[in-house]
């Protein structure tokens, strides 16, 4: 692959000084030793941004800081640095530059590329402004189709907490239903930075990828826990994998949090490290995984390998707090798991991980004494500090019945045991 990158970095022209510039130090500190044969000239920004990215994310973190440096890579930047399957779309060029801008009110909006497939999207944009950002706060972006909000959970980052008057950054979409339908490919981003609602509409042109399928339906067990991997899909941006959990286990498995994917090189396809990695619901106790594309390398043969399995037994796996009386009504016997505050509306418990890599979000759903789900209020929140993992979330509790019962998301206690399941590509 890197002899495949170089040849292919050879057969480039720079866009402009910055670039070469950009591309020359970072070479320089990685192979000093080696003389450049070769003057670059102005050309495709796009061509040039895919030779970089796949070049510098993967040599050295040197060159990935230089190249995030120049203005119209920095998202790019980012996504390939957590997720190579990045790297496959753009060496490919499945990316669509569609550069539409928007000026509004002192500020430039401008969606720049979008990668999309049936299962969602990546909306790489610009916030330009003659003034600082931080000012005007970013409050919300929500993307439309053909005037609807798109049914998907999304993500996107906000400004950083010093001046701000460049700002570039990715929205991801990933289809919490049914796969998105692009018969209409009519889009629209809509900033809301204070007072200010910036539209930016756009439509996208190049032929969308359709998923591949592989029904497994292959049920597995570890340490008695039952479970059954449905299908796998691959997409170019994504691999889903849906899990069912048999409801009749006695612990609830919490997450899977090792899912790999092993092509015939023994090539590792691991889960998405920034992002959604999981859409699911306790209720239906069917979940979609998400791992790294390797939708353009066409493997022979692929192996799913999944370890590190948490779980926790029925009964020990949520805590039930009356918010009315400030009080813990049942706290679940965790090694050193404890609730450490009770307010009106909020709650907060911390425990002592063996891994100090274990921080994903403690606490999930919430349900009161009458079994109505109960929404957050804001954000949850989870940290570690002097080696202790503390989680805190809020709620709204109007016109609801305490004690409210909140599940635990995740705590370090694992199933012993991993699996491998042969994908059946041929069928």
């Amino acid at each position: 692959m890197d002899q495949k990158l170089k040849d292919f970095l050879n057969q480039l022209e720079t866009p402009h000084e910055e670039l070469a510039q950009a591309r020359k130090r970072a070479l320089v500190q990685k192979q000093k030793d080696v003389t450049r044969r070769k003057q670059w000239l102005v050309t495709s920004v796009a061509l040039v941004a895919i030779c970089f990215f796949l070049v510098s994310i993967r040599l050295s973190p040197t060159i990935a800081l230089a190249v995030s440096k120049v203005p119209g890579l920095e998202a790019i930047v980012q996504l390939i640095h957590h997720n190579k399957g990045i790297e496959d779309v753009l060496e490919h060029d499945y990316n669509e530059q569609v550069y539409e801008t928007v000026e509004q009110a002192g500020i430039q909006a401008t969606i720049e590329e979008v990668i999309a497939d049936e299962t969602g999207m990546y909306i790489m944009y610009r916030l330009i402004s003659d003034k600082d950002l931080n000012t005007d706060k970013l409050i919300e972006i929500e993307v439309l189709q053909n005037g609807e909000g798109i049914k998907a959970a999304k993500t996107y980052s906000a400004f950083m907490n010093e001046e701000t008057y460049d700002f570039s950054s990715s929205i991801e979409l990933v289809a919490s239903e049914e796969k998105i339908d692009y018969t209409h490919p009519n889009f629209e981003v809509r900033f809301t930075i204070e007072e200010q609602v910036i539209r930016v509409p756009f439509t996208l042109k190049n032929e969308i990828k359709q998923t591949r399928s592989y029904v497994v339906n292959e049920q597995i067990e570890v340490e008695g826990q039952k479970f059954t991997v449905n299908e796998i899909e691959i997409s170019p941006l994504r691999v889903s994998i849906e899990i069912a959990i048999d409801p009749n286990n006695e612990q609830r498995i919490l997450s899977f949090n090792s899912l790999e994917l092993l092509d015939e090189n023994n090539e590792v396809w691991s889960k998405i490290s920034n992002g959604v990695v999981e859409v699911g619901t306790m209720d239906k106790n069917v979940n979609k995984y998400y791992l790294q594309s390797n939708y353009f390398r066409e493997p022979k043969s692929l192996t799913l390998k999944i370890a590190e399995i948490e779980a926790l037994p029925k009964g020990q796996d949520f805590i039930e707090v009356d918010f009315d009386k400030q009080q813990v009504v049942t706290i679940p016997n965790l090694p050193t798991f404890k609730v450490t505050e009770v307010y009106p509306m909020q709650v907060r418990a911390q425990y002592k991980p063996k891994n100090p890599d274990h921080h994903r979000q403690l606490f999930g759903d919430a349900f009161d004494a009458n079994g109505k789900q109960v929404d957050t209020r804001g954000s949850t929140s989870s940290g570690m500090g002097d080696g202790i993992h503390e989680g805190t979330v809020s709620y709204e509790l109007e016109n609801v019945k305490n004690p409210i019962k909140i599940y635990i998301n995740s705590f370090p206690n694992y199933l012993k045991g991993s699996v491998q399941v042969k994908i059946p590509l041929d069928e």
